[in-house]
């Protein structure tokens, strides 16, 4: 029987009315992290506090901002237990991770949601009155967001799933398929290219192949190869395939090295302006227990290792990335980071929340073309769960919150560099009118839920 073992979890809260918008935090590569958030929001005055505040928790068991103003709302941000600051013990080992889950991470927000609304009702004197909340969330927060809704529906009036990664997937070919679709025949060809030699020079000299990226320190090949092949897919993950594509395919006409020219790209945009750092992708890195602020990368691999997977393997023919970044890569990642025993157990997750057959309700669901994660969220709508796909060349990750480009990340979620900006606007229109409806029906049966 676990024992009565206390956490802390940090909150942010925003402006102030009546409805309460819960955003949900997490970490994947190229995800702007909370303290980031945090200090950009510092910078403003118009929040009811930018300070960290603390409450203990049992262990074991578009861009919000703009729609906090059009609804009158507060925004209330959650730090995912063990990120951060949130961190319940004083190494991460692979034992003291044991009650980092998505499940463990629905009770901390569900055991928030009820000691905020009770401390509320209490200091309003409002003995019977509660607020309407509403989840959100993009990526791993955007499914946590959808499965919220779908195991506490009595504690919220809905849920907005921006690219929602609700499917564990072991083998995810469609992630690399979908990088080859966005980047059309020319690209594409010159990125298969670069994976060719690349393969080659890492065969003859990958000593000097390492450095020439930037990444000498990446002793195993496999996580070397799953740099690169990461380097690409986040131009057009995140809005900005023109400064790739165009790149590579003026090198090819050109006759220039295409490898050099990439590993040009790779250093000075996406570990230069991009800000993702090589180590990212070292195991010895990964394999580090301390706590501290680099700590989320070994964390969110523990849940990738135990959870869900998403396993971004080569599809066995016309692929992008290398061949050698395959299943057993990462299933000897999973052993060598965490030892022995750990894998995820997909299908578990899957029978414990649905994957794409989620049977929720009051859920929107949102993604973009171009986003390779697109795949893993549910594409198909239905009357209780709307699912929109907003379709332009540089719509991404999170397009219908974040605007264009994904990242660099602008807090307002400004639309215009979208390539087809009403594509976006019609989308967001279709969002309010949602949650509008779901809040009035809330509002009008007196809860704070529906």
């Amino acid at each position: 029987m676990a024992t009565a073992t206390t956490k802390k979890l940090l909150k942010v809260v925003v402006s102030v009315s009546l409805l309460f918008l819960v955003a949900l935090s997490g970490f994947a590569h190229g995800f702007v992290r909370p303290r980031t958030l945090l200090n950009r929001l510092s910078e403003k005055n118009n929040y009811l506090t930018t300070k960290e505040l603390w409450f203990d928790q049992t262990l074991d068991h578009y861009s919000p901002y703009v729609l906090a103003k059009k609804f009158g709302a507060a925004v209330v941000s959650l730090e995912h237990r063990y990120y951060g600051k949130s961190s319940p013990f004083k190494s991460h080992t692979t034992d003291n991770l044991k009650f980092l889950s998505s499940k463990q991470a629905l009770f901390d927000l569900a055991v928030f949601r009820q000691w905020y609304q009770e401390s509320l009702t209490l200091k309003q004197n409002e003995r019977d009155a509660e607020n309407p909340w509403f989840v959100f969330g993009i990526s791993y927060p955007g499914a946590l967001s959808a499965w919220f809704r779908l195991k506490f529906p009595h504690l919220t009036c809905g849920s907005l799933a921006s690219s929602a990664v609700v499917l564990a997937v072991y083998n995810f070919t469609e992630f690399d398929k979908q990088i080859g679709e966005s980047a059309g025949p020319e690209c594409k060809a010159a990125l298969q290219e670069i994976t060719q030699l690349v393969d080659q020079r890492l065969a003859s000299n990958r000593k000097e192949l390492k450095s020439l990226f930037g990444a000498a320190e990446l002793e195993i090949d496999g996580d070397f190869l799953y740099f690169v092949a990461d380097a690409a897919v986040t131009a057009f993950q995140y809005g900005n395939p023109d400064k790739l594509c165009t790149l590579l395919v003026e090198a090819t006409k050109a006759g220039e090295d295409l490898v050099g020219v990439y590993a040009k790209y790779v250093k000075e945009l996406y570990v230069g302006s991009f800000g993702v750092s090589v180590e990212t992708y070292n195991q010895k890195h990964l394999k580090n227990t301390a706590v501290n602020e680099d700590s989320s990368d070994r964390l969110w691999w523990f849940q990738v290792c135990t959870e869900v997977a998403y396993f971004q393997v080569a599809p066995s023919n016309d692929s992008i990335r290398s061949s050698k970044v395959d299943t057993k890569y990462h299933l000897d990642l999973c052993k060598n980071v965490f030892g022995e025993g750990i894998y995820p157990d997909v299908d578990v997750t899957n029978i414990y929340y649905g994957g794409t057959k989620i049977a929720g309700s009051k859920i929107i669901f949102t993604n973009g073309s171009q986003d390779p994660w697109r795949h893993a969220s549910k594409q198909t709508s239905s009357p209780e769960m709307p699912s929109y796909i907003i379709t332009c060349p540089n719509c991404g990750h999170g397009t219908d919150m974040r605007g264009c480009p994904q990242s660099p990340l602008s807090i307002e979620g400004n639309a215009q560099n979208c390539s087809f900006p009403d594509a976006v606007h019609k989308v967001r229109q279709k969002m309010i009118e949602h949650i509008d409806l779901w809040l009035s029906e809330c509002k009008g049966m007196g809860r704070s839920y529906m």
